[in-house]
């Protein structure tokens, strides 16, 4: 008996729903490709912009030594290569770019003067698993993350002015002298005290300190390059005790040497929080007396405070380059203020 043509085993029919199957499965298999494969790609890019961020903030801390910067950039992505770090990358040195103002744009800043910055480029190969049907055997995840660093042009005013002309190198012991009076022309000493700023919540001597001041505080004691700034009368050597070596729990040598995480902090390695990091205007003297003395904040300086001889009048310690976060890499400053910002940007 004959078997309908329908139902054959031969039917054309039968190799016609075999081919779609094949075209099915085909396409079944690219979007696994696309849907496993391309999303193990995202969190591998993902991964390289982790490291690309941590390592670019690493080489910030060393800059603007290039040779440091990158070596730390380095050192921080091997050590997210570490046994159950997460995923696999590379960067090599060549992927560490250094850049130094002027007129050097880095990812669309133009930086300033005395800025400085560092791109770190991190990769991950990826080898895919379902996309090889297709002949695809993978890619490479790149991210970059860029470093910037650059003079700072206003910080919240510490009350105590150090002349213009007082020698900055970073690291060289300094002997600072009170000055006989509230200006400094033809007296000697280096040093001296100023008003907090008009409208400021906190008093001179609790600027002085810098302990256990508010927000608000020090939004109001800010002060920029170029402003002035005025004397602070009936000031003694008791207000340097006082406000750097009284035994009361305020003072910031005294704060530094109880607290333990402070105990080992030199100048050229600190916790950034360390009191005996005072960030204090360089002035030079316009004219005017007493409370009327007025100064312009030509500088600012970064002073490791080491010693205080308050029945003499001298503070020993040495300027140091302190790194704040934010700030204008493309700032016009004409001048190194020893005080710098750092940003991050992709």
């Amino acid at each position: 008996m004959r078997l309908p043509a329908s139902i054959s085993a031969y039917s054309p029919r039968a190799g016609v729903a075999g081919t779609w199957v094949a075209i099915a499965f085909v396409a079944l298999a690219g979007s696994a490709a696309l849907v496993i494969d391309l999303g193990t790609l995202v969190v591998a890019a993902q991964r390289c912009q982790d490291v690309a961020d941590s390592a670019a903030l690493a080489a910030g801390t060393k800059l603007p030594n290039e040779t440091a910067a990158r070596q730390a950039a380095l050192a921080t992505t091997a050590a997210n290569n570490s046994e159950g770090g997460g995923w696999p990358v590379v960067c090599r040195p060549e992927d560490c770019e250094f850049f130094s103002g002027p007129d050097i744009t880095v990812d669309g800043i133009e930086l300033g003067p005395y800025a400085d910055a560092m791109r770190v480029t991190v990769r991950a190969p990826v080898h895919y698993t379902f996309a090889r049907i297709l002949g695809v055997e993978g890619a490479t995840a790149v991210r970059s993350a860029t470093i910037l660093r650059a003079p700072v042009e206003g910080i919240p005013l510490c009350t105590m002015w150090i002349a213009h002309n007082t020698p900055m190198t970073a690291g060289v012991p300094v002997n600072l002298l009170m000055a006989d009076g509230p200006h400094c022309a033809g007296i000697p000493g280096s040093f001296g005290f100023l008003q907090a700023p008009a409208g400021c919540s906190a008093t001179s001597l609790e600027l002085l300190r810098g302990y256990d001041l508010s927000r608000e505080d020090i939004e109001s004691s800010f002060v920029n390059f170029g402003d002035s700034v005025w004397a602070q009368t009936g000031l003694d050597v008791g207000t340097i005790r006082k406000a750097l070596v009284a035994q009361d729990g305020t003072a910031r040598i005294e704060r530094a040497d109880a607290e333990p995480r402070w105990a080992d902090d030199t100048w050229d390695d600190h916790e950034p929080d360390n009191p005996r990091i005072m960030l204090i205007p360089l002035v030079t003297y316009l004219g005017g007396t007493g409370s009327n003395a007025e100064f312009r904040i030509d500088n600012f300086g970064a002073f490791w405070l080491d010693s205080v001889n308050a029945p003499h009048g001298i503070i020993t310690g040495c300027f140091i380059h302190y790194d704040l976060p934010g700030g204008d890499p493309n700032s016009t400053l004409t001048c190194d203020s020893g005080i710098y910002a750092t940003k991050l940007v992709h």
